[in-house]
């Protein structure tokens, strides 16, 4: 083969090659963006069963179950003298989560057929938040604040008015008469750490009522209590 061809071969072949190794550089970019948005997120349960004890009659008409809608009905039963129990209590298990600091409020109102002072009235219905529970896997750990006295029928809660004889709970919002209007019950910090909602876990807390059989008048009293759970 000629030389001059020799020479057109090999300055094609590396023409070529460099021709190729452009084409195995080239590369070309793109890009994705994406946007989302978390929200306080907050919500209240029925924590598992009621417990009613000291009742004379009555009992749990419709019983809370675990995870579900907080829906309990409750019927106290006999709360004049011919109960001769201390007190007819209630323990209603209550199940909070969210993933920012909450407030849990409480509204009561009890209406009563009778007429005179002697019925029943918001007063004489005792209430207060128990010892509260942050446990389980995904729970945040946290300190949380119990603006009620806890349970109404311990002895510093209350006792005997000396001039008029009747029972009264005197501590601290420890009875219905204290949350005739939206007032605070319970607060604290972030309930749920990262995980799916699937994870039944939160922080749970009975709801305690009592009442203190007495010479009550006569009659029918109806007690109506709503929950609700803020994200401030």
């Amino acid at each position: 083969m000629p030389r001059s061809s020799t020479i057109r071969l090999i300055l094609l072949f590396a023409s070529l090659v460099f021709t190729g190794a452009n084409c195995l550089a080239q590369s070309t970019t793109g890009t994705v963006g994406m946007s989302a948005t978390v929200s306080k997120f907050v919500e209240i349960n029925s924590g598992g069963s009621v417990t009613l004890t000291g009742n004379s009659g009555g009992g749990v008409t419709t019983d809370g179950v675990a995870n579900s809608p907080l829906a309990v009905s409750i019927n106290l039963g006999e709360l004049g003298p011919s109960n001769t129990n201390s007190f007819v209590s209630a323990s209603v298990p209550l199940k909070l989560r969210s993933n920012a600091a909450y407030v849990l409020s409480m509204t009561a109102t009890v209406t009563s057929s009778g007429t005179t002072a002697s019925k029943i009235g918001a007063a004489d219905v005792g209430f207060g938040l128990g010892t509260v529970s942050r446990t389980g896997v995904g729970v945040n750990a946290g300190a949380d604040t119990n603006a009620t006295s806890g349970d109404p029928t311990l002895p510093a809660n209350g006792s005997v008015n000396a001039g008029t004889g009747r029972y009264e709970f005197t501590a601290v919002r420890s009875n219905l008469s204290a949350f005739s209007s939206a007032t605070t019950a319970l607060s604290g910090p972030i309930i749920m750490n990262a995980v799916p909602r699937s994870n039944a876990n939160g922080l749970t807390v009975p709801a305690l009522f009592a009442v203190k059989p007495q010479f009550f008048e006569n009659g029918t009293t109806t007690v109506s209590v709503t929950f609700t759970v803020t994200a401030p």
